[in-house]
């Protein structure tokens, strides 16, 4: 939850989508994700349909400030398979 300043690195976590999660209305939008394991919301890219990130097989991007932010993230986020597959990758935003 950390806020990420305009000059500094940034990191994406991408996701995929469980089967029957519907978010075509949310595409190119920021929305808030509830985590039950963390009992909060973070905020989550919902990916447009002609975006690049779609079209690699991404349905989502959480905005993070590091690799350690990261990698607790990919683990909430393995708690969290009602929402999302297990297979995120880290990326430098850069």
């Amino acid at each position: 939850m950390k806020k990420i300043k305009e000059d500094e690195q940034c990191f994406g976590l991408s996701v995929k989508f469980v089967k029957g999660i519907d978010l075509k209305k949310d595409e190119g939008t920021i929305k808030s994700i509830f985590l039950a394991s963390r009992n909060t919301s973070v905020p989550m890219i919902v990916v447009a349909e002609d975006s690049e990130a779609k079209k690699q097989g991404q349905d989502g991007i959480f905005v993070l400030c590091g690799d350690k932010c990261g990698v607790k993230m990919k683990k909430t986020l393995n708690e969290e398979l009602n929402w999302f597959e297990p297979d995120g990758e880290i990326v430098n935003l850069k």
